[in-house]
């Protein structure tokens, strides 16, 4: 490692040597250890976070068309395209430990991991019928409950999965989500 890392910094002295200007950084080097180690915790939190996930894409793409303001939109648009490819990411795992996608819908399933942290179709749809006068409000607290439901799963992880990865994958939700959740609450101001 610390060759790697000298090497790097020797390639960065050597870029910048007779240039006016800085040279670019490199991308940054991912620390996560790929590993196939995983344990009931680290398969739950997937298993809960596909079908959130993919509730919160539904979420998401009602603002496309929606009444809501263009940071919103950007909000929305951005939340898409990091839950697809968290979504993907997830899948993948499970495929690799041969576990299913989902735990499925019974609620004692996830009673040891905090209850059932989905968005109700039935709210996603009311949602989706609010008038324009109260849609943005409607969006916005609805998305907020949504994303919060999501930092409490990505602590369960936090706390008691091995997998590196998805204990990566779980603290990039806790600050992204967390990130989001204030960026909206200043929207409803």
């Amino acid at each position: 490692m610390r060759r790697l890392a000298a090497l790097v910094a020797g390639l960065l002295v050597l870029a910048g040597c007779g240039s006016a200007t800085p040279a670019a950084t490199p991308p940054p080097v991912s620390t996560v250890v790929e590993t196939d180690e995983f344990n009931e915790t680290d398969v739950m939190f997937l298993q809960m976070s596909v079908p959130h996930h993919r509730a919160a894409l539904e979420i998401a793409r009602l603002a496309k068309d929606g009444p809501v303001r263009a940071e919103v939109k950007t909000l929305a648009a951005a939340i898409e395209v990091t839950q697809l490819s968290e979504v993907d990411s997830m899948t993948k795992w499970l495929a690799d430990w041969e576990q299913p996608e989902t735990a499925g819908d019974n609620p004692q399933l996830h009673a040891g991991h905090g209850g059932d942290h989905s968005t109700s179709p039935e709210a996603i749809a009311e949602l989706a019928a609010t008038g324009a006068g109260e849609f943005e409000k409607a969006f916005l607290n609805l998305l907020i409950g949504h994303q919060h439901n999501a930092v409490a799963m990505a602590k369960l992880e936090k706390e008691g999965g091995v997998n590196p990865q998805a204990k990566d994958l779980a603290e990039r939700i806790f600050q992204s989500r967390t990130a989001q959740i204030a960026q909206m609450l200043g929207y409803l101001d």
